[in-house]
């Protein structure tokens, strides 16, 4: 038999998802096609919002074996932890519940495991509960990597009740973060010569800010009051979904640029305070989108970055702005700058970001 030309084969898996105030009432019929038993795995407060209704709507379809703390971050020390849990090895399926370093521990235990994930976000902060990439820290919190399962989880499931009653900074973050996508994708992929598949991703990517800029104001607003509005659910799908309809479909190298070098940049630089992934990663899509020269969209970006509270200068990232060179130097050499379309130098970076701080 000859050798066969082509290119090797490829699965895409786009999401799969129920969105609504009862959407845990779907998950028997969805979820018993992958057997009898499973067990939740997440966060302390996470499983307290969600796993009582996650129980109850399992009654008489799923035995949930046990309930289990993911850890105190995204590493592959926790992950392996998980897998060797006995209620975790018996259980038929997993329960990844939380946000998006909860989720990602969950994702990588199921990859070493290979058993079928189901996620419930309770936090709408980042689009992990529906993409195959896991963002890993070291046990010190610093960024390590990313790495790919072989898939996304098989369905995933979106209480907007648990969601509106979740803490505001998380929701806060994650419109933050989810605007980087629109522009991320397309910069690291301007130029390049794509597949189908990878020009849907970067065409998926350009759906995620309209959402967040019509609705994502007012969905912060139900989210202050505990309450599922008009503009929560289209606000939480630009958050989760979206962006991971884009992520499902091209590379890692595509899937983020300066925006998030200078996140992960800023979790080895010495700063003042906490800051959430979504905050800084807001801050550097101004900075890159300052640099690239796209200025109506930047004025765009920092407007609503103003509206909401979300950091639009260096010291509401903690970073002093008459020293931000050792943030600058090490976003640089981040796994997010291998793709670009031109090269980024020391120099156009902090520029950028000093024209940042004149909009102040």
């Amino acid at each position: 038999m000859g050798i066969k030309e082509g290119t090797p084969m490829k699965s895409t898996f786009f999401p799969h998802f129920t969105i609504g105030v009862d959407a845990y009432d779907a998950v028997p019929e969805i979820c018993s096609d992958y057997g009898k038993t499973a067990v939740i795995v997440g966060g302390e407060k996470s499983r307290a919002a969600a796993e009582p209704l996650i129980r109850k709507a399992c009654e008489g379809h799923i035995e949930i074996l046990g309930s289990f703390q993911y850890g105190d971050d995204a590493t592959f020390e926790n992950a392996e932890a998980l897998t060797r849990i006995p209620e975790i090895r018996e259980a038929d399926m997993v329960f990844a519940v939380g946000g998006g370093r909860a989720t990602d521990t969950a994702k990588w235990a199921t990859h070493l495991l290979k058993k079928p994930l189901f996620t419930f976000p309770t936090l709408a902060s980042n689009c992990a509960s529906v993409t195959a990439v896991c963002i890993m820290y070291h046990p010190d919190h610093s960024f390590k990597g990313s790495i790919y399962r072989d898939r996304n989880a098989y369905h995933t499931f979106i209480n907007t009740e648990v969601i509106a009653h979740s803490p505001r900074e998380y929701f806060w973050a994650g419109l933050g973060d989810a605007l980087a996508k629109q522009y991320e994708v397309p910069f690291s992929a301007r130029g390049m010569d794509l597949t189908w598949v990878q020009e849907t991703g970067v065409r998926n990517a350009q759906n995620v800010a309209p959402g967040i800029l019509k609705y994502g104001k007012a969905a912060l607003e139900a989210v202050d009051k505990g309450i599922v509005t008009d503009a929560l659910e289209p606000a939480i799908l630009s958050i989760i979904v979206a962006p991971g309809m884009a992520s499902v479909c091209i590379e890692d190298d595509l899937d983020s640029s300066l925006a998030h070098a200078i996140y992960n940049s800023h979790t080895r630089t010495p700063h003042k305070g906490n800051h959430l992934h979504g905050a800084v990663v807001n801050y550097g899509l101004q900075v890159m989108l300052t640099m690239d020269g796209q200025i109506e969209e930047r004025d765009k970006i920092y407007r609503f970055a103003k509206s909401i509270g979300l950091p639009h200068c260096l010291s509401d990232i903690g970073i002093d702005p008459a020293h931000p060179d050792e943030l600058v130097e090490n976003c640089l050499h981040t796994k997010d700058m291998r793709v670009k379309p031109y090269d980024i130098t020391f120099d156009m970076v902090y520029k950028a970001m000093m024209e940042v701080e004149k909009l102040k």
